[in-house]
């Protein structure tokens, strides 16, 4: 997709200020209830796991702008949209909510104050503090706001580093994009697919570019030994025309080798 999935959004990638985040997914309870809370929001609940894995939710659907991973945050789940009525004031919920967080911030900082010892270890210059006397530093506590945000970014990042892997070719070793196009016998320009990530298969672009939908019955479709689509090709009536492989034997038949080249003119 180019940019948002929401119904009647039409906000893209191109669109300034703006953040696209990822349907949540993953095993765990907590990530899929996410998940179906999210697609019930966006009123998707129909779509399948192809549909949803390249769907983007834009941060115009989103109270603050941004997502949340906190559950008692309005922005747990997109809630702006122009197809709900709002029951109430949509920054009256965030004010609310932090409310609630920096009452349980001061909650927390006060226990933290209660458990910490009335005199502190001393460093003695020639005797290092021993682990019985001073806590190590992953048993301090951090604030649920701190560890939210962090949290958040650490899923922003693991997706920018995932949308990174997909651009990167080992062959390149660079990273890159492709296009699937088609040509005509006269060798007219007929096809034109959006960009994809370098990783991905000539066989998957093809299939979910729409290309597939254009052929009729008879139609032959000549292509590189790349594309691994005569199923595809016969489910529409086409044939596959590629030139023949030497694997698994030490050399193609007089026609094989007549044919290939016919195919490469």
């Amino acid at each position: 997709m180019s940019g948002c999935c929401v119904y009647g959004c039409t906000n893209r990638y191109s669109t300034g200020g703006l953040k696209f985040y990822r349907i949540p997914r993953g095993p765990r309870p907590f990530q899929s209830n996410r998940r179906r809370l999210w697609l019930q929001a966006i009123k998707r609940l129909d779509w399948n796991e192809d549909i949803i894995k390249n769907a983007r939710v834009c941060s115009a659907h989103f109270i603050s702008g941004e997502a949340s991973l906190d559950s008692s945050s309005p922005d747990f789940v997109p809630s702006v949209f122009m197809y709900t009525k709002q029951s109430q004031n949509p920054n009256a919920k965030m004010d609310r909510y932090h409310r609630k967080r920096r009452r349980a911030d001061t909650a927390a900082n006060q226990r933290v104050t209660s458990e910490t010892p009335e005199q502190e270890c001393s460093m003695d210059p020639e005797q290092e503090c021993s682990m019985d006397h001073c806590p190590a530093e992953e048993d301090i506590p951090v604030p649920k706001r701190e560890y939210d945000d962090l949290n958040l970014r650490y899923s922003q990042l693991q997706e920018e580093y995932v949308n990174l892997a997909q651009t990167w070719s080992n062959y390149k070793h660079n990273n890159t994009i492709k296009y699937l196009i088609g040509i005509t016998p006269a060798g007219a320009i007929s096809f034109l697919s959006p960009g994809w990530g370098g990783r991905v298969s000539d066989k998957q672009i093809t299939k979910e570019s729409g290309f597939l939908k254009l052929l009729e019955p008879r139609d032959e479709v000549l292509a590189d030994r790349g594309f691994l689509i005569r199923d595809e090709l016969a489910a529409y009536g086409a044939t596959l025309r590629i030139p023949h492989f030497t694997k698994g034997k030490k050399q193609l038949s007089a026609q094989e080798v007549d044919t290939s080249r016919q195919l490469s003119r």
